[in-house]
């Protein structure tokens, strides 16, 4: 029996129009639930007709934004085995597909693997590790996106949601629902692990490297560290922005005030999971 494969697919207003690319043709074991946010009924004239007439595409609307919220909507629409996200503007590699099932069909405790992506002209995302490793902790060499990941269904919807304060879509924390996501997932215990394997390209421009200039994304790395380390995110924080001042990255002050932004607002909401911090959000 074929392993089957949801691919979500997560679009916004005129968005839409580049969903049908994403599309490969059709495989028995593959269907793409397309979760489509509208801020006004006028994009919904922009649906592609394809997407009405391919027995394998689910179009899911809601009128709002937020990425985060759009990630969790479409996976609770998920119904197949394994299930991988994909924004409306990713190439999914047709040669990766069986590549996927593989290393899925060789572990079955498998619960995560992270794949790589790149740019449309073949240059890789980031500077991804050339060998295959278990994710047991978050990496140091580089940030894990979304459009890498591919989960066993099982094991994971109803177990992590992408915190729907964070992300795109959002004024106050940018991004850095990726990294709230994984904290998750090694506090629910999956084994996750790393494949040195291209399964998309994109044009997407990784919000994060904005860090020294973006107070959304600063916002975000502060929030992000008091989820993980509690109260020592306070000199977390300090220690960073001291020394990106002092490699003249950025100016002290303006770096620390909205670090700091992030860890008040994640201490007045009390998502904390971790007792240390937990306690110290009383």
């Amino acid at each position: 029996m074929k392993t089957t494969l949801d691919i979500l697919i997560c679009s916004c207003d005129k968005g839409i129009v580049r969903t049908d690319d994403i599309l490969l043709p059709q495989q028995e074991n593959i269907r793409y639930i397309i979760s489509y946010q509208y801020t006004d009924e006028r994009y919904l004239d922009l649906i592609p007709e394809q997407l009405s007439t391919r027995p394998d595409v689910n179009l899911f609307k809601y009128k709002g934004k937020g990425l985060s919220a759009n990630r969790n909507l479409a996976m609770e629409k998920s119904t197949a085995e394994l299930f991988m996200f994909a924004d409306d503007d990713t190439h999914l590699l047709p040669e990766a597909i069986e590549e996927i099932f593989k290393v899925f069909r060789e572990d079955g405790a498998l619960d995560i693997a992270f794949f790589k992506a790149s740019t449309y002209t073949g240059k890789p995302l980031k500077s991804y590790p050339t060998e295959s490793f278990e994710v047991k902790k978050m990496p140091s060499a580089y940030s894990i996106s979304t459009i890498e990941m591919v989960c066993r269904r099982s094991k994971v919807q109803g177990v992590i949601r992408f915190d729907e304060r964070f992300g795109l879509g959002t004024k106050f924390l940018t991004c850095g629902e990726e990294e709230i996501w994984l904290e998750d997932a090694f506090r629910a215990k999956l084994k996750m692990r790393y494949f040195p394997v291209k399964t998309v390209e994109t044009s997407t421009m990784l919000k994060k490297s904005l860090i020294y200039v973006d107070a959304g994304v600063q916002r975000s790395l502060g929030a992000q560290t008091y989820y993980v380390h509690g109260r020592r995110a306070w000199w977390i924080c300090f220690r960073f922005a001291l020394k990106s001042a002092t490699n003249k990255m950025c100016h002290f002050w303006p770096m620390i005030h909205h670090l700091y932004e992030g860890i008040r607002y994640m201490r007045r909401t009390c998502l904390l999971y971790t007792s240390d911090a937990a306690d110290d959000s009383l």
